[in-house]
């Protein structure tokens, strides 16, 4: 083992910076250094944006790229499995060669979709945690698979939030004490809403002043619910006309069609002159600030969607299904409004409910920043993972 401060691999599955990145890039950059040193692993297997990596190594983290074995759809088919294996023997086999070489202390899996630092912890005897991000349904034999191994390739398992949790629950017993619950945080100071942003950002997309802008940013998928939400906005725009629609957010390498069907369906919905989407953007304090509601209209349960902290620390209120992770950010009422999942029409009252009372919007704004200071901090965030690596290593 290493001498003077923690040495903590972590493997991550992606190299870009949607929430899951985000989130890993808050962790190591706001660790105290004087006692934990992160080495960060991230993957090549695909062409990625890298703007992970980038963001890394201009904080002075240490980062290395693999070929690792990542959970991916093009994995599912029996070829697909043969290459998946192989992968994870030769990616498993060169982490555990440099966790050996470099003496690392403790490995943190950043999500449940890479196995790669779970077998070479194990291969190792280093102590390792495996951080779950992700609420998977299906396939189903996949779902069962993560929630036992889990806690077997583990000493401590940390979920997203509490949803996340329950769902490992459902599955595999074992969940119930070796699983603890960590939310992530903002500091609160990175989100100030500007008026010059929103001006600026109307100003681009050419969104009138008196026009109530109601959006959405994540990445385009089957799931995110890019789809419902312009169902949504179909049945607001008919009874509002001066609403207007926004959608942030690419895709993942090799689905352009759906990018290709989403401009598809706003052209038949007849949203052409209302609504509009914008590929990835960085400057998502930007686009938040010229939102007046924020929208989350996934499909499927969201484990703890880190836009929705970002639209309540920039003062906007939240209109979002009732599932997932999200229930445990979003107070109805409060700060936003929860619906039933599976009716857009639900979603289009809440919406035009906020459309019509701008004093209830800017109530539930400020609401949300109240709420994400007393419980969504990065401080806190940060406390509670230095409590875990220093129990799993006292251990």
């Amino acid at each position: 083992m290493s001498k003077g401060p923690t040495k903590i691999l972590f493997v991550h599955s992606s190299d870009e910076m949607y929430g899951a990145d985000f989130i890993l890039l808050q962790l190591v950059t706001h660790l105290d250094r004087t006692q934990f040193e992160p080495w960060v692993v991230l993957p090549h297997d695909l062409p990625q944006s890298g703007l992970l990596g980038q963001a890394l190594a201009a904080r002075d983290i240490r980062v290395m790229w693999c070929k690792l074995a990542v959970l991916r759809r093009h994995y599912f088919t029996p070829l697909g499995l043969l290459l998946y294996g192989w992968r994870l023997l030769v990616s498993s086999w060169a982490l555990a060669r440099f966790i050996r070489r470099e003496q690392i202390d403790l490995v943190h899996s950043h999500t449940a979709a890479v196995l790669s630092g779970a077998m070479a912890a194990w291969l190792t005897r280093r102590p390792h945690v495996w951080q779950t991000l992700e609420i998977v349904t299906r396939p189903y034999p996949l779902r069962r698979l993560l929630a036992w191994l889990l806690p077997r390739w583990s000493v401590m398992v940390i979920a997203a939030s509490a949803a996340v949790k329950a769902h490992l629950c459902a599955d595999e017993p074992r969940h119930q004490t070796l699983t603890k619950v960590i939310h992530f945080g903002l500091n609160l100071a990175d989100w100030q809403p500007m008026e010059t942003d929103r001006e600026r950002l109307r100003a681009e997309w050419g969104i009138a002043d008196n026009c109530v802008l109601v959006g959405m940013v994540g990445r385009v998928n089957q799931w995110k619910g890019q789809d419902y939400f312009l169902q949504v906005a179909q049945l607001v725009a008919q009874q509002c006309p001066q609403a207007r629609f926004a959608l942030v957010g690419g895709t993942f390498y090799g689905q352009k069609q759906l990018l290709v069907d989403l401009q598809a369906q706003i052209t038949l919905l007849g949203l052409a002159e209302v609504a509009q989407w914008h590929d990835f953007r960085r400057d998502v304090t930007a686009v938040l600030a010229a939102y007046d509601i924020f929208v989350l209209p996934s499909t499927l349960p969201d484990p703890l969607p880190t836009v929705v902290l970002e639209a309540m620390a920039a003062g906007k209120p939240v209109v979002s299904n009732a599932h997932g992770g999200t229930m445990e950010m979003v107070a109805d009422g409060v700060t936003g409004l929860l619906v039933k999942p599976g009716q857009p029409q639900a979603m289009a009252a809440a919406v035009l409910q906020l459309i019509h009372h701008p004093d209830t919007r800017a109530a539930m704004g400020q609401n949300g920043r109240l709420r994400l200071a007393a419980h969504f901090t990065l401080d806190q965030f940060i406390e509670k993972w230095t409590a875990v690596y220093r129990s799993i290593l006292s251990a």
